[in-house]
């Protein structure tokens, strides 16, 4: 009764977890994801990528507002004026007269326009553009972060996907070898022994594949904050484990690095920026010379002080700035610091490009001992499996030995599928490493 009753509930359970594995592949059977569209997808509608695009939209305005020092200024003025007492003038043998109107009235077109401020102009575009040149290298940069977060996401995708169909694999297999070793039971050539064995082995392959499954949905809601898909959303990926490899040369790396990495260009660009702004503060003190004009109607002209007439006024001003309390020398002298912190900041990103790619190049050597390794490992445990086999149907091995023997077959699988997929993702890191774009 005992028995029949675990019979009944292994049975129960292997239903459970073969539905469970066979409802999601249905559910993504004709959506499975390529690496490549899949980057450009969330490329195209993350937010901090549409954020640094922004930026450099922002970047576009500000140049455009520098440069409109170059444009004059015009504006339309009207004014209107009650005043009083009025002034008025007493002359002997002539009388009195006003001087102006009670009621006075201006009105009419003024332009300004700026002639030289000798350079600061010219200095301010200067700075916008190499913030505009900043905000490009974000760009980039940060689509390059999100390839990386994609690509790690897929692959882990695709080994938790594989390892869930092996788990499949083994527990049908455990299986069938509970049913053989429940008719041998009844003949008395196996023992309960056996029976309890292959149930535990079973349990555990359904405990593994519980947090095989609890991690893929992990990784699929990860998956569904970088589409901007609903969290419930599953997805199922293609298996494309191939990734070019590069020669591993670490001094031409490492300068291949240091020329193509956005970071070290970011850090370049800020020092380049802060020189700029140090030379548009250096302009701060220089002149300015304008010209103006401005012609309308306005009331007040002797000897008709009431009525409006046409007047106009042109000519030129000069602003010479002389002292503003050692401000702009100060703000020199801080643009200066910012100079030489952001020099540091540079240097120490040259060492941190250095260190990663490093990194990766000794990751990506042992990634691929690993994979040679259990590649040698899995086809030993085969040939292995193939032995149990026919000893098993000789008798003269156990069925527990042969359940050994299945497991050595299926863990090497998983570890090798790891270290392909561990080459791959490395591959990827390196090219990172290098700034060759991955998206």
């Amino acid at each position: 009764m005992i028995n029949r009753l675990i019979k009944s509930i292994s049975i129960a359970l292997l239903l459970v977890f073969f539905l469970t594995a066979r409802g999601y592949g249905q559910v993504n059977a004709n959506d499975s994801l390529e690496l490549v569209p899949l980057i450009n997808k969330v490329i195209q509608t993350y937010p901090t990528v549409q954020q640094a695009i922004e930026a450099l939209n922002a970047a576009d305005i500000k140049i455009a507002l520098a440069r409109s020092a170059y444009l004059p200024n015009a504006f339309v003025s009207g004014s209107f004026a009650h005043i009083g007492p009025v002034p008025s003038l007493t002359l002997p043998d002539v009388g009195s007269f006003t001087l102006a109107p009670k009621d006075n009235i201006d009105a009419g077109l003024k332009v300004n326009q700026q002639i030289s401020d000798f350079g600061k102009t010219k200095k301010n575009i200067e700075f916008e553009e190499k913030s505009k040149e900043l905000s490009s290298l974000g760009i980039g940069q940060v689509k390059q972060k999100m390839s990386v977060a994609v690509i790690g996401c897929y692959y882990n995708l695709l080994y938790f996907q594989e390892a869930m169909a092996i788990k499949d694999e083994q527990l049908l297999t455990l299986a069938a070898h509970l049913k053989n070793v429940e008719k041998k039971t009844e003949t008395g050539s196996a023992t309960q022994y056996e029976i309890l064995s292959t149930q535990v082995r079973i349990s555990n392959v359904e405990s593994r594949k519980t947090d095989v499954v609890t991690s893929l949905n992990f990784q699929n809601s990860y998956l569904n904050m970088l589409l901007g898909e609903p969290a419930t959303a599953k997805h199922r990926v293609r298996n494309l484990l191939h990734s070019d490899l590069i020669p591993f040369a670490e001094d031409s790396l490492i300068a291949v690095a240091l020329n193509n990495r956005n970071e070290v260009k970011i850090s370049e660009k800020k020092i380049m920026l802060s020189q700029a702004y140090q030379d548009l503060l250096k302009k701060h003190e220089n002149p300015v010379l304008s010209a103006f004009a401005s012609g309308g109607w306005k009331n007040g002209y002797i000897p008709e002080l009431a009525k409006p007439k046409a007047n106009y006024a042109v000519g030129l001003s000069l602003l010479i700035p002389i002292f503003d309390a050692n401000r702009n020398d100060l703000n020199t002298k801080l643009a200066g610091s910012a100079i030489h912190t952001y020099s540091l900041e540079a240097d120490q990103t040259r060492r941190t490009v250095t260190n990663e790619v490093m990194e990766s190049i000794n990751a990506l050597k042992a990634a691929i001992s690993k994979t040679e390794l259990f590649s040698m490992q899995l086809s030993q445990a085969k040939k292995a499996l193939e032995l149990a086999d026919l000893r098993f149907k000789s008798g003269t091995l156990t069925n527990l030995d042969l359940l050994d023997a299945e497991n050595a077959v299926s863990e090497s699988s998983l570890l090798l599928l790891k270290a392909r997929i561990e080459r791959v993702v490395i591959a990827y890191k390196l090219k990172a490493a290098l700034g060759i774009n991955l998206y």
